[in-house]
């Protein structure tokens, strides 16, 4: 049985230049990541969280928008060994006074020894912390290492069995604050391979195009954690964007030859209401 580890160095090491994202963005070009670059964008991350101390197995909760900075962030607490945890990013549409309460509940509830952000963030997120917390670091976006090959062999997560927590999954509510799930590399990867096998995944052809967030369970496990760990491409836009242009799901189906993509119940609804004749011409 294998971990992630196992999975991430074998794509770094037998298909670097392999494409593992598209990250899509409104009004920009879009941004191809290939596996070399995610991983090596990651190991920025897991030197910069070895460098604050934080431990192999000890939470870091993402609080970090659509783009490279997430991924990183998020496969750099895997590479370290540590158990990452997304929160969704304040908006316009949330109270900051309501997200604040959200994210000391969170802090309450999954101890994270750090707390990831941009700079513009950090006193927001310092007037959430209390004496006492868990938190130790508050990690800036901005204080990185360059991106380096990474030292598998000397990496935290390569400590790790099967067995051990490699995800937090907050399972349900828009702010995924509700019930914390911790997964480990064994039941993540499991389902994975149940998931591919019934839906015949076939990494040399499929396509996988997703706008929903990664802070839930559908987005994180089978419109993220799949396709990056089974070596197919993920076409991925901000979920803020779908909801402005759902269309654009569909030109992007297109444009790279998409073959799987999902969607709540929802979605179908709004898409139907939403996209007229003459988004979908060409």
């Amino acid at each position: 049985m294998t971990t992630f580890l196992d999975i991430l160095q074998k794509h770094y090491t037998e298909s670097p230049e392999r494409i593992s994202v598209y990250l899509q963005f409104a009004r920009e070009e879009d941004q191809a990541i290939s596996y070399r670059q995610l991983l090596e964008g990651a190991n920025a991350y897991a030197q910069i969280y070895a460098e604050k101390g934080i431990k192999s197995s000890e939470v870091i909760v993402l609080i970090l928008q659509h783009g490279e900075d997430l991924l990183y962030a998020f496969w750099g607490a895997v590479l370290h060994g540590a158990i990452p945890s997304i929160m969704p990013f304040l908006t316009e549409k949330l109270s900051p006074e309501r997200y604040r309460a959200d994210l000391k509940a969170l802090i309450s509830v999954t101890k994270p020894a750090a707390i990831v952000t941009y700079p513009k963030f950090e006193g927001d997120i310092r007037s959430a912390l209390q004496k006492g917390d868990s938190v130790r670091e508050l990690i800036l976006s901005d204080q990185l290492s360059p991106a380096s090959p990474p030292n598998f062999s000397l990496l935290g997560g390569f400590q790790h069995s099967p067995e051990d927590i490699v995800l937090l999954q907050h399972s349900s509510g828009t702010t995924g604050l509700q019930k914390g799930v911790a997964l480990s590399h064994r039941a993540v990867l499991n389902q994975l391979d149940a998931y591919g096998e019934s839906i015949r995944l076939d990494a040399g052809n499929d396509v996988v195009v997703s706008w929903l967030p990664l802070y839930h369970d559908m987005g994180l496990i089978a419109s993220f954690l799949l396709p990056i760990l089974k070596g197919i491409p993920l076409v991925l836009m901000s979920p803020f964007d779908w909801v402005r242009a759902p269309y654009k799901l569909m030109q992007s189906v297109s444009k790279y030859h998409g073959t799987l993509t999902w969607l709540p119940n929802f979605a179908y609804i709004f898409c139907a209401r939403k996209i007229r004749d003459r988004h979908l011409e060409g």
